[in-house]
């Protein structure tokens, strides 16, 4: 199967369908995989944070009143930066799982009707390369 390059339209890759298929599951995978370390440290963020609070509690109130807390907008900007923007990379790769899965459908309709060609975007070929090459497919 011919891999066309949608922008500057030339053969970017020639691999077979079954191989090709087989490195989009695996993208498909390491996206996947990637989510579940961005939940486990947003969960590691949250454990620690609960954490901090339950100390602060147990403090008598003189030491509360000596214990330097961050104001709250450092702790707001800090949750943006631990909390959404991770949520927001999340969205970003469940999007790109969503297309990995169109791509695997267009090929396997492909090979039903014989077609030996798929136009693919250049991060997806770049990505295929880089599994291709760890991979040695």
């Amino acid at each position: 199967m011919l891999v066309i390059d949608e922008v500057y339209h030339h053969t970017a890759l020639q691999i077979s369908s079954s191989e090709l298929l087989y490195l989009i599951q695996q993208l498909k995978v390491k996206k996947e995989n990637e989510i579940e370390t961005l939940k486990h440290k947003i969960e590691q963020f949250k454990q620690k944070k609960r954490a901090e609070e339950v100390a602060y509690q147990s403090l008598s109130t003189v030491r509360k009143w000596f214990a330097g807390r961050p104001a709250s907008h450092h702790q707001a900007v800090e949750y943006m930066v631990q909390v959404k923007e991770r949520f927001r990379k999340m969205e970003q790769i469940r999007r790109r799982i969503r297309e990995l899965d169109r791509i695997a459908e267009r090929i396997k309709h492909l090979d039903s009707i014989e077609r030996d060609e798929i136009e693919l975007t250049p991060e997806t070929i770049r990505e295929i390369r880089q599994l291709g090459e760890t991979e040695d497919v």
